[in-house]
């Protein structure tokens, strides 16, 4: 296990569900913009704001677990860049650790998605490659995976990796959890089936805690033929 996932470990294992455009960020990817929407339609209603921007959510308290006896991670080319065809995505990867409050660090930029690099990366032989974006941040008010929750079992996500391979994976699934209820630490498995973990901000701002009601989930299986 090299130094830096050794830290990384004996500090705590990372779950994701608070959403900061400041780049705090472990339960939840970042704010969204869009209409305000019924109950159960999945789409975030536009936080009230004087430019039109959605404010800078605060970070939440985010749940850590010892990290003690967890598997080593293998050493894989880490991911840069991931296209979702179905919504027209098109986002750099950047490798992130986790922030000094304790949550996973996310790109401001809603147009830059973030790989937690103390986990697998994409193409590794078990454990989950983690991928989460803001939905919307102040540099890019409706982000390339605001409609994450609109994908289908059987759609694609390629993702390139820095050695120039291009790995292709299909959905499984596409969940809205209320972030009250979400447990995101299978999530960021080790070891198991190898899947990929694509995560954002959903449902409806709430101005009191500066936040969004839901967390969209995406969990791809890898194409190996």
């Amino acid at each position: 296990m090299n130094r830096l996932l050794a830290a990384a470990a004996a500090t705590a294992l990372l779950v994701l569900a608070g959403c900061g455009v400041d780049g705090g960020e472990p339960e939840q990817p970042g704010p969204a913009v869009g209409a305000p929407a019924g109950p159960g339609t999945g789409a975030p209603a536009e936080p009230p704001t004087s430019s039109g921007a959605p404010p800078s959510p605060a970070a939440p308290d985010v749940p850590l677990r010892s990290a003690a006896g967890l598997p080593e991670v293998e050493t894989q080319s880490p991911p840069v860049r991931v296209t979702v065809p179905a919504l027209d995505a098109d986002l750099p990867v950047d490798p992130v650790a986790v922030a000094p409050d304790g949550q996973m660090e996310i790109p401001e930029d809603a147009a830059r998605a973030g790989w937690y690099r103390f986990g697998p990366s994409v193409g590794a032989d078990e454990g989950a490659a983690v991928l989460a974006a803001h939905s919307g941040s102040f540099i890019t008010p409706y982000g390339p995976l605001r409609d994450l929750v609109e994908l289908e079992p059987g759609d694609a996500i390629e993702v390139t990796r820095e050695d120039g391979q291009v790995l292709r994976y299909v959905v499984e699934s596409a969940r809205l959890i209320p972030k009250s209820t979400i447990d995101l630490s299978d999530y960021f498995r080790r070891d198991g089936e190898h899947r990929l973990v694509l995560i954002t901000c959903d449902g409806v701002w709430q101005d009191d805690v500066q936040s969004y009601t839901d967390n969209t989930v995406v969990t791809a299986t890898l194409v190996t033929s």
